[in-house]
């Protein structure tokens, strides 16, 4: 889901909190995690919301109700989008084969998403935890070249 709202509105962060359960990451390129949710920082006054598939229904219309009176939007774009998980020890130098961001542990760690390209394709990447493991957030007509793309960048590492 894509939320848009002020983020100076103390009254659209309370509801949203109230809502979701978390509160929203207000720090560029952070991520806030909530038992069920999580809120990618997409822009100053955008967030990008992921939950377990078929969930997002319910959400979408618990927030638009909260919100009613408030400037604030709730789109629902789940349709669009597929997540693609990479982990593990080499994880972070497949990437690197086709990724342009430093997603060296001292400067990218867990919490951080940021918006860039992987092998031309563009991404919202976030890291999960240290294992590493990385979501790839990207358009579904993208996501059988990127994953065919890492398949193929992950075969020297085994």
């Amino acid at each position: 889901m894509n939320l848009r709202g002020h983020p100076a509105d103390q009254a659209f962060l309370r509801t949203v909190e109230r809502v979701l359960g978390v509160g929203l990451p207000l720090e560029p390129n952070t991520v806030a995690e909530g038992r069920e949710l999580s809120a990618l920082w997409l822009g100053p006054d955008e967030w990008l919301l992921l939950t377990q598939q078929d969930q997002e229904a319910g959400i979408i219309h618990t927030l638009r109700e909260a919100l009613g009176g408030l400037f604030a939007a709730v789109t629902d774009i789940s349709s669009g989008q597929t997540v693609i998980n990479i982990r593990g020890e080499d994880a972070r130098d497949v990437l690197a084969k086709g990724c342009s961001l430093d997603l060296h542990r001292r400067v990218f760690g867990p919490g951080r998403c940021a918006q860039t390209h992987i092998a031309k394709a563009a991404v919202l990447i976030s890291l999960r935890d240290e294992s590493p493991s990385f979501d790839l957030i990207v358009r579904r007509s993208f996501a059988e070249y990127l994953g065919l793309w890492l398949r193929d960048a992950a075969q020297e590492s085994g």
